[in-house]
């Protein structure tokens, strides 16, 4: 499933374009369905689904360079909640890999 404003259709087999809030989509995936559900790189369905309180598990990575600007996943605004660190990893050039899971 993709999630999209843009698309009418997608170019991969077995995919669905989806023009919905994330929230929604989710939401009605986790009750519908089993399984992982997987978002990769797209701060604002990830803000979107914090907002909603619906994640799990959050895969972080920190890379010791300085873009200079873009998105912030965590804006001001977000609900308060508690996470705890499941796995770290620090890679040759510094670069951090972080786990942490929703504490409920």
């Amino acid at each position: 499933m993709v999630l999209s404003t843009t698309l009418t259709e997608a170019p991969w087999e077995h995919t669905r374009v989806v023009n919905a809030p994330a929230a929604d989509v989710v939401a009605d995936l986790k009750t519908t369905g089993e399984g992982d559900i997987l978002v990769n790189s797209s701060a604002g369905i990830i803000k979107a689904l914090l907002s909603a309180d619906l994640l799990d598990r959050l895969y972080l990575m920190s890379c010791p360079e300085i873009a200079g600007g873009g998105q912030r996943l965590f804006d001001d605004g977000l609900p308060a909640t508690k996470w705890t660190l499941t796995h770290q990893e620090t890679g040759k050039l510094g670069e951090i890999a972080l786990v942490y899971d929703r504490a409920r």
